[in-house]
């Protein structure tokens, strides 16, 4: 019984070593090479000082990849472009330095780099390629050039209510054109809510419409005002159009009398047939941006003018619907929409050789 025991104690004992063993050979490796990196860089700075620079590539060629945290390789590539030069491989120097500045295109020179590193990087030049942006926000809609259609032979009241709280989402592109003008295309997607209260003969009909848009603003940027090192304000200004994806309604009538309490209401109806397919509109806006490594984080408003009458007169069934069940007409009115946005572009950049006129 004794040796039993033993023998499954001896057992456990070795899972619970293996399990330690595979749990912390990872965890040590780790800590060797990141070691082993950095002793290289000093190996090689050491080199480099005792003037064996012909050495300095192989010691750094295996950390080059990985190994190395940002600081340690922004050294190696300093040491490794010194290096070349010195041999006279200016092949060699020139696309170390081109895979530094894919690498780093915000780098800055600083008053401890090399004279022989900062003359070479300034016969670089790096430029913006394009920008690549997403924006997620709110839209809120608003509605113009009300013409109002009735169907009761009373005059009625009526009152236009939009929500605050709507979807709206984009992506953008954007590209460098002159000076500090940027032009941008950008392909949104949009929720617009509104709801229309009318009054009439003792009755309230609450017409509520959903609908949901794509739209292709073509617009240009300009930054006009710097604050400080991050922040950047920037106007907006172009036109774009729409299209009209989805567009469902719910009405319900109720008596507004104590002798009256009738509730008419059904199932939400597709009203796509009483609304233009395609909008058009002009939009201009203002944000600031914040710069960040690589990209800027942006807040921006922008108000999008509709320049189209939105709405359909056509016999369909959604309309004689809401006309014979709920003495509802639609009014003449252009969308209109204030999007406020929160968004996040990376830029992508290009560096490469100055030209000898450079």
């Amino acid at each position: 019984m004794t040796d039993q025991l033993n023998s499954k104690t001896g057992f456990y004992r070795s899972v619970l070593v293996l399990i330690l063993i595979m749990i912390l050979l990872p965890v040590a490796t780790y800590s060797q090479e990141n070691v082993t990196c950095a002793e290289k860089l000093r190996e090689a700075q050491s080199l480099f000082d005792r003037g064996q620079v012909e050495k300095v590539p192989e010691m750094l060629a295996g950390c080059m990849r990985s190994g190395f945290r940002r600081e340690e390789q922004l050294e190696a590539y300093k040491l490794l472009i010194q290096s070349h030069l010195l041999e006279d491989k200016y092949d060699e120097a020139d696309s170390t330095m081109l895979a530094f500045l894919k690498r780093y295109p915000e780098y800055q020179l600083s008053q401890t780099d090399h004279q022989s590193f900062a003359s070479l990087f300034n016969s670089f030049s790096v430029k913006p390629l394009f920008r690549l942006g997403f924006h997620i926000g709110t839209n809120i809609p608003f509605l113009t050039s009300v013409d109002v259609n009735v169907i009761s032979p009373e005059a009625i009241t009526n009152s236009y209510s939009t929500e605050f709280l709507n979807l709206f989402t984009s992506l953008e592109i954007t590209i460098p054109v002159k000076d500090k003008i940027e032009a941008c295309v950008e392909a949104a997607w949009l929720q617009t809510r509104f709801t229309n209260r009318e009054k009439f003969l003792g009755f309230e009909t609450v017409y509520t419409e959903r609908s949901e848009r794509l739209e292709i603003p073509f617009t240009a940027t300009f930054p006009f005002a710097k604050y400080g090192k991050n922040f950047t304000a920037f106007i907006r200004a172009g036109a774009g159009a729409a299209l009209n994806l989805k567009v469902a309604a719910k009405a319900v009538t109720t008596g507004t009398d104590s002798n009256n309490r009738i509730i008419i209401s059904g199932a939400d109806l597709d009203v796509s047939g009483s609304r233009i397919f395609t909008d058009f509109f002009l939009v201009a806006g203002a944000g600031i941006r914040y710069k960040t490594p690589g990209g800027f984080i942006s807040l921006e408003s922008r108000v999008e003018t509709g320049l189209r009458n939105y709405t359909v007169h056509d016999s369909n069934s959604a309309s004689r619907e809401l006309a014979c069940r709920y003495s509802f007409s639609d009014d003449d009115f252009r969308m209109n929409n204030v999007n406020i946005t929160i968004g996040y572009t990376h830029i992508f950049y290009k560096p490469g050789k100055r030209k000898q006129e450079e």
